[in-house]
C-alpha cells in the first residue's frame, strides 16, 4: 500500500509539473471546457427563445445540459487517458521502461489517471464557478455529493479506458473507438435521457456516465442530498456498476498486455 501511495504521489507531482510548465495548454483547456459548455447552453436558449423557455422543465433541462457539458470533459479523459498515455510514452520512447518497471503496467496507468483526475476536479470547480458567474444560473452545490458521484463515475469509465488501452497494445490504432466513446458521452450529456428510445435504455441504464449524470442533476439542480440517493439505492447502484466496469477493465487489460508480450509486439508500433 505504501508503494502505491508513493507512486500516486510521484504521478501527482508529475501532473502538476506539467500543468505549470505549459501554462498555455492549461488556459486552452479552461477556454475549451467553458466555451463548449456555454455554446451548448446558449444554443438551446436560442432555440427556446420563441416561447420554448416557458415550457415545463425547460430551465431545469438547461441547467442539466450545462452541468452535463462541464462533466463531459472529465468523462472523456477517463475513457481516453490510458490510450493517450500509451501513445505519449511511445512517442517519447519511454514506453518500454514503463512496461519493464517493477509495478505492473496497469498500476502505472491507474495511478497516473487518478493523478490526472485530481487536476481535472480542481479545473472543473474553477470552470463551474466561472460558468455560474457568466450565465447567472445557480446550482445546489453539495461539494461532497459532487465529489463522490464524479469519483465513482470516473472509476467506472477508467475501466472502459483500460479496455481501450489494452486494445491499443494489441492493435495499436484504436482512434476510431476512442472517438466513438467521446461522441457517445457528448450525446448523452445534452440529450434528455428520459426521451431515449427503448432499445437504448438497456445500455444507458448501466453506463456509469449516465447513471452519474442523473445523480448529478438530482443533486445540483434539484437539491437532493447524498444521503437520500444512498437510501434510495441509486448511489449504491452507481458504485456497483463502476466497480464492475473497473474490474472488467483491469482483467481485460492484463490479459491483452500478456498476449502482446507473448507475441513480442508490445514494443512494435
Amino acid at each position: 500500500m505504501s508503494n502505491l501511495a508513493t507512486l500516486f504521489w510521484a504521478e501527482l507531482r508529475r501532473e502538476w509539473i506539467l500543468v505549470f510548465r505549459y501554462p498555455l495548454e492549461l488556459v486552452s483547456r479552461l477556454i475549451w471546457n467553458l466555451g463548449f459548455a456555454l455554446m451548448i447552453y446558449y444554443g438551446f436558449n436560442a432555440i427556446g427563445s420563441g416561447g420554448g423557455q416557458a415550457l415545463p422543465g425547460f430551465q431545469d433541462g438547461q441547467l442539466g445540459r450545462l452541468l452535463g457539458m462541464l462533466v463531459t470533459y472529465i468523462a472523456m479523459n477517463g475513457l481516453n487517458n490510458a490510450v493517450e498515455l500509451i501513445n505519449q510514452e511511445t512517442q517519447t520512447g519511454t514506453f518500454e521502461q514503463a512496461a519493464l518497471s517493477p509495478p505492473p503496467l496497469w498500476v502505472i496507468l491507474v495511478m497516473r489517471d487518478l493523478a490526472s483526475y485530481v487536476e481535472m476536479i480542481l479545473r472543473f470547480a474553477l470552470v463551474l464557478g466561472i460558468a455560474t458567474l457568466l450565465t447567472g444560473v445557480r446550482f445546489h452545490l453539495d461539494v461532497p455529493a459532487l465529489f463522490v458521484i464524479l469519483t465513482l463515475m470516473y472509476l467506472g469509465l477508467e475501466g472502459i479506458g483500460l479496455i481501450l488501452g489494452g486494445g491499443a497494445l494489441l492493435y495499436k490504432r484504436v482512434g476510431t473507438l476512442t472517438q466513438f466513446a467521446a461522441m457517445l458521452v457528448f450525446g448523452l450529456s445534452i440529450l434528455p435521457l428520459e426521451g431515449l428510445p427503448t432499445w437504448m435504455k438497456g445500455f444507458v441504464d448501466v453506463f456509469p456516465f449516465t447513471q452519474a449524470l442523473v445523480l448529478l442533476r438530482r443533486s445540483a439542480v434539484s437539491g437532493e442530498s447524498l444521503a437520500a440517493m444512498a437510501t434510495q439505492g441509486t448511489l449504491p447502484a452507481l458504485a456497483l456498476t463502476s466497480c464492475i466496469y473497473l474490474a472488467i477493465g483491469l482483467v481485460l487489460f492484463a490479459r491483452m498486455e500478456r498476449v502482446a508480450r507473448e507475441r513480442g509486439t508490445l514494443n512494435q508500433y
